[in-house]
């Protein structure tokens, strides 16, 4: 097995000395550079399988340098180093195609296993192996292999190789919590907790003892000491999903946790530590709640350090046939290839509800399909038809929003007016839909 290759580019003797030194012991070969022309000129006729890269160098910002250095050696992995005050500039560094970015002053095992981990994406990358980093043979959920999503999965690697803080964004159902747990199962918290609160369906005063805990006797139902989930998460990781339902109040308090790793339980004065690491998702618009005040400013910057989009199963429409063989083979089906027709009526289909919906929509065909091979008949309202059944008077191009809301009254319509079912089906929590519906009462009262 040949000794990997690092170049170390960084202008402070000391820092090259003292990486060189650990990187060394640890097995790699390691040449340096001092600056931005001397790294150019060494990796102008040798190549490396990994440079450790300082942003500010007294020749320039090797920012500049990144993507031209991608181009030159495609399967060298570039770790980016910067200081706190540089996150933003760090995740601009990513997108341009460095793999992975640390923060001064550097924790020496934190820089081995993120060179180890940028080794091994770049050595799955070349042999086009990357979609296989969430394969279900290898245990891991299927996300699928579309160009959007392998990019998705190359930006979960790079949190899953840091501790910073995370947000998952995304509609309803795209995988967001499937997502937060593959990134605590690649971390160096791996063996730890993972923790998950659902901010849309907790409160006041019943999220903030969810997250804090209580002393006995805090409130009347308090008649003991309680652990709270961040107490839970110490040393693991805390995922917050729907953040944007938050009440202000415990927005205030959680911001105070993050940036001091210190809480206090309800209606207790000690103060208690947790060092957890925070993953958070929404499916709002968070820039225009903290915009409207119904989301704190100052945290929603904390939260939005490594942010990551999720897209929808209508901007991926080419992952369908894949996802659909992986799901049903998860429920025990196997008999395949599926009819094409089949196919072509679930790619048409628009899924509002994403992935969860599709899911849930497998099931249900699979009860009624009663074993035999599926057919269209097994997915009621969607056989032989468009999305939603639109008839041909209707335009080719409809409003998304518009498209909700005549698949929330259709799923309503099939279920008889229950809104439990209807959540259900649609992969969204019920609150969720008592606020889709509250807004289309307005919208048709304006």
């Amino acid at each position: 097995m040949k000794t990997p290759k690092i170049l170390l580019v960084d202008d402070e003797e000391a820092t090259l000395f003292g990486y060189s030194r650990f990187l060394t012991k640890a097995g790699y070969s390691i040449e340096t550079a001092k600056s931005l022309k001397e790294a150019k000129s060494i990796t102008h006729g040798k190549s490396f399988d990994a440079v450790l890269l300082d942003l500010k160098l007294p020749d320039g910002n090797a920012i500049d340098w990144i993507a031209e250095l991608k181009s030159a050696h495609q399967n060298t992995a570039i770790i980016v180093i910067t200081g706190v005050s540089d996150i933003a500039t760090a995740v601009k560094a990513i997108k341009l195609g460095a793999n992975n970015f640390l923060t001064k002053p550097l924790n020496m095992e934190d820089l081995n296993i993120s060179i180890k981990k940028g080794l091994e994406f770049e050595e799955l990358k070349k042999r086009d192996f990357v979609h296989q980093r969430l394969n279900p043979k290898n245990g891991d959920p299927y996300f699928g292999s579309s160009p959007v999503i392998e990019k998705v999965i190359q930006y979960a690697n790079v949190a899953a190789m840091n501790h910073t803080v995370v947000l998952l964004c995304g509609e309803t159902g795209t995988g967001k919590g499937i997502l937060a747990r593959w990134i605590h199962d690649h971390s160096a918290r791996k063996n730890e907790a993972f923790v998950e609160v659902n901010c849309s369906s907790l409160k006041g005063e019943l999220l903030r003892s969810e997250l804090f805990g209580h002393a006995k006797g805090a409130f009347t139902s308090a008649i003991k000491d309680r652990s709270g989930l961040i107490e839970v998460a110490d040393g693991g990781t805390l995922f917050l999903d729907e953040i944007g339902d938050m009440d202000l109040e415990v927005q205030t308090q959680l911001l105070k946790t993050i940036e001091e790793k210190s809480y206090r339980r309800i209606g207790e004065n000690k103060v208690r530590t947790s060092d957890f690491r925070l993953i958070c998702a929404t499916n709002r618009n968070l820039t225009e709640a903290s915009n409207k005040g119904t989301f704190r400013k100052d945290l929603y910057y904390r939260i939005n350090i490594f942010p990551i989009s999720l897209p929808s199963l209508r901007e991926r429409r080419e992952d369908l046939p894949g996802l659909i063989k992986h799901m049903l083979m998860s429920f025990g089906y196997d008999q395949f290839p599926l009819q094409q027709s089949v196919i072509d009526t679930l790619v048409r289909y628009e899924w509002p509800g994403n992935i969860r919906e599709l899911r849930n929509m497998l099931e249900r065909a699979l009860l009624l399909s009663q074993g035999k091979s599926l057919n269209c008949s097994h997915f009621p309202g969607l056989e032989g038809s468009t999305p939603l059944n639109q008839d041909s008077s209707t335009p080719e191009v409809w409003n998304l929003d518009d498209l909700e809301k005549l698949h929330i009254v259709k799923a309503l319509k099939h279920f008889g007016g229950d809104k439990y079912e209807t959540s259900n089906a649609l992969g969204i929590s019920l609150s969720s839909l008592y606020r889709k519906l509250d807004k289309m009462q307005q919208h048709a009262t304006a």
